[in-house]
Formats: C-alpha cells, structure tokens, sequence
C-alpha cells in the first residue's frame, strides 16, 4: 500500500468520523430542545406549594368577608328604607 493510499483512507476514515460526530450533535441539540418543552408543559401540572395553597385560601376567605359585609350592608340598607 503507497503512503497517499494510507493518508487518503486516515482522511477519509476521519470524515466519517466528524460526520458521525456532527450527526449527533444534531441529535443531541434536538433532544435538547424536545426535552425544554416537556419540562415546560410540566411545570403547568406542578403542584402549588403549601404558601400558594394557604395564600389562595386567605385571599378567598378574604373576598367571602367582604362580599358577606355588601350583602349585609345592602341588607340594611334595604330595612332602612322600608
């Protein structure tokens, strides 16, 4: 085998290589990118934690005590204009 013959089979072996290699960065970067939106449509389902959860509450009980004191300030209204 002539020396040319030898260089040219290395050269040719190492662009397979570097293809194969370029192959799966593309592979890889798409698995990436594929993996970013399921970690996104996850984060939808998480689970509010136990501040979210008691803040959620206090704001409800909240808007119930001041939507019982219209009602009962509408009903006073009502029986002083009888």
């Amino acid at each position: 085998m002539s020396h040319n013959t030898l260089s040219d089979l290395v050269g040719a072996r190492m662009e397979a290589v570097g293809a194969k290699a370029d192959q799966r960065m593309v592979a890889a970067e798409a698995a990436q990118a594929r993996s970013g939106l399921r970690i996104g449509e996850a984060e939808v389902f998480v689970r509010p934690t136990k501040q979210e959860i008691a803040q959620a509450r206090a704001e409800a009980r909240a808007q119930g005590k001041q939507l019982a004191d219209d009602v009962r300030a509408r009903g006073a209204a009502l029986k002083a204009g009888r």
